[in-house]
């Protein structure tokens, strides 16, 4: 074979290399159009938080042509859902639906959380209502308290699982009435709705727009935030400094948020913060938030990492009071 053919057959084989390189790198463009990208929500389907991702989905979808899917991955309180974003590939292709319930996860030992997560943008905050069934004895929250004083341990306070925002305000309320309850963790807001109005709870912890959704079924006692909500049917519902605990500081509602584990390309990141931003302005979920009650506080990337050091600060006063504390770094 002379000098000539040789080169000729290096230079072809350069070329097929090349092209080769090439469709490669166009193939590993984010997002790969014949690929879905899956939203886990650590809770049952039917909860706030579960409408609230289920809602971004479409948004998100909307805004960039990409296919968002959501799955409800349940157990141990939002733990089991978080684990599995955790354990799969960090290629963008799938986050999670995070928030407090992360936070309150990972503070409690049941996943590593956002110790091996990334954070992509901050979505809105829940208010949380301390509400019964409607027919039950109690009309205010000082009834309910010098009820549960008189017997301890005999009145099941609810939440939707000790891995989540609303298990910490459980347990701070708690200890605020002298352990006067018997706290009651359930498999999500689904769940919590169903056995207080089953009759298997008396009392729950729930975010405002779960008692909306239940509003003929329940009797809300006191809301948890400083104000009062922003929906007129819940405008009229007492704060707890009004319904005479001036000094309790409990979380006062739940944080919605998305993550991806860490070492996902920060392509696909930003790709995914500028994609939730865009769902979150458009008028239609903006809309959504305002008819649920929600309190938008959107931020990204650095900024959100930043905005959730003070949520983190916050957990881990009430949860060592409660020895439930158990990070070891």
């Amino acid at each position: 074979m002379n000098r000539n053919r040789i080169i000729s057959l290096l230079l072809v084989a350069l070329l097929v290399a090349g092209m080769l390189y090439a469709g490669g790198t166009a193939e590993a463009v984010y997002p790969d159009p014949e690929k879905n990208i899956t939203i886990v929500v650590p809770h049952a389907a039917g909860g706030s938080t579960d409408l609230i991702f289920r809602t971004l989905a479409e948004e998100m979808k909307r805004a960039s042509g990409a296919n968002f899917l959501v799955t409800n991955i349940t157990g141990a309180g939002s733990a089991t859902g978080t684990n599995e974003v955790i354990n799969n590939a960090a290629d963008g292709y799938m986050f999670l639906g995070a928030g407090t319930h992360t936070t309150a996860a990972t503070m409690q030992g049941l996943t590593n959380g956002y110790k091996e997560l990334d954070y992509i943008a901050a979505l809105n905050w829940d208010p949380f209502i301390i509400a019964v069934r409607n027919d039950k004895p109690w009309k205010t929250l000082e009834d309910l308290v010098n009820d549960a004083k008189s017997r301890p341990g005999k009145i099941t306070l609810g939440n939707a699982g000790m891995g989540g925002a609303t298990g910490v305000a459980s347990v701070g309320l708690n200890l605020a009435m002298d352990k006067a309850f018997n706290v009651t963790p359930f498999n999500g807001g689904a769940d919590l709705i169903a056995s207080v109005l089953g009759g298997h709870c008396d009392v729950g912890i729930f975010s405002q727009s779960e008692v909306v959704a239940n509003s003929a079924s329940f009797r809300p006692l006191a809301i948890l935030t400083e104000g009062h909500s922003s929906l007129p049917s819940l405008a009229s519902v007492p704060n707890l400094a009004e319904a005479g605990y001036p000094t309790i500081t409990v979380p006062g509602g739940s944080f919605r948020s998305i993550m991806v584990k860490k070492g996902t390309p920060e392509t696909a990141k930003k790709w995914l913060a500028d994609t939730a931003e865009k769902a979150f302005n458009s008028a239609s979920f903006q809309k959504f938030m305002k008819d649920n009650g929600l309190i938008p506080v959107f931020s990204k990337l650095d900024a959100f990492a930043e905005y959730d050091k003070g949520i983190i600060a916050d957990y881990e006063v009430i949860l060592k009071e409660a020895n439930l504390y158990k990070m070891t770094n």
